[in-house]
C-alpha cells in the first residue's frame, strides 16, 4: 500500500483521516486481492502528518515528523495479533492520544547475547491490558487484539508493527514517526521489519 507523499490512490491528510472514505477504499482494494494482506510504508514520508501534533519550529524553519517507521498491517477490527518470536513484556498500555497508539504492547526478544524490540500498535484497550509487564510470550502466542477507530487513536483499524534495537528512555511510548531532520538516527534505531517477515513485496 502506498500512502506516500507520491500515493496516486489516496490524496492528503482529509482523505486519509475521512475514516469511512478510506475504509471504503481499503475494502475495495482487499476485495479484489482477498487472498493478500494490505501493508507497507516502511520509511514512508506522508503527508497525512499535516496537523500541529507533527510539526516543530526550528530557527523560524519547519521541521515535520511525517517518516514512517514501522509497517502496517491493514485488517478489520478484532483481529487477533500474534508473537512473531518468543518475547517478554516490556511495555502493557494505552494512548488515548488523539492518533496515538490506542493499546499498546512492546516485546523484548533476546537471541543469545543480542536483543531488540518489537512494537505493536493499534490494539484493543482491554486485550492489550491483558498483558503484564515481565509476562513472556512464546512465539505464536497471541498478544492481543486491534482495535476499532474509538479506542485505536481514531485511525481505520490495522496494525503498526516496528522494531527498535533501545527504547531510549520511553516506557509506555515510543515514536512511530520521525522528524524529517533526524531520520538517519532513526533508521539506525528502528530498522525494516521486513528483516523477519523477508517479504519481496514489502
Amino acid at each position: 500500500m502506498d500512502l506516500s507523499i507520491n500515493s496516486s490512490w489516496i490524496v492528503g491528510e482529509k482523505e486519509f483521516n475521512n475514516l469511512t472514505f478510506f475504509g471504503e477504499k481499503l475494502k475495495n482494494i482487499q476485495e479484489k486481492a482477498s487472498d493478500k494482506i494490505l501493508a507497507g510504508g516502511y520509511l514512508e514520508k506522508r503527508t497525512l502528518y499535516t496537523s500541529s501534533l507533527f510539526v516543530r519550529k526550528i530557527n523560524d524553519e519547519f521541521d515535520r515528523r511525517n517518516t514512517h517507521l514501522g509497517i502496517d498491517f491493514w485488517l478489520p477490527k478484532n483481529t487477533p495479533i500474534h508473537a512473531i518470536l518468543e518475547g517478554e513484556v516490556v511495555c502493557a498500555s494505552v494512548d488515548l492520544e488523539h492518533k496515538g497508539y490506542g493499546g499498546l504492547v512492546i516485546l523484548k526478544h533476546t537471541i543469545e547475547d543480542f536483543y531488540f524490540y518489537s512494537l505493536y500498535g493499534h490494539l484493543s484497550v482491554k486485550s492489550a491490558l491483558k498483558n503484564t509487564i515481565g509476562d513472556v510470550l512464546k512465539k505464536d502466542e497471541k498478544i492481543a487484539e486491534l482495535g476499532d477507530s474509538i479506542e485505536n487513536g481514531d485511525w481505520v483499524p490495522h496494525l503498526h508493527f516496528q522494531i527498535m534495537l533501545t527504547l531510549l528512555e520511553y516506557q509506555n511510548d515510543f515514536p512511530g514517526v520521525a522528524f524529517e531532520s533526524e531520520i538517519e538516527i532513526w533508521k539506525r534505531i528502528c530498522p525494516n521489519p521486513n528483516l523477519l517477515f523477508k517479504l519481496e513485496q514489502l
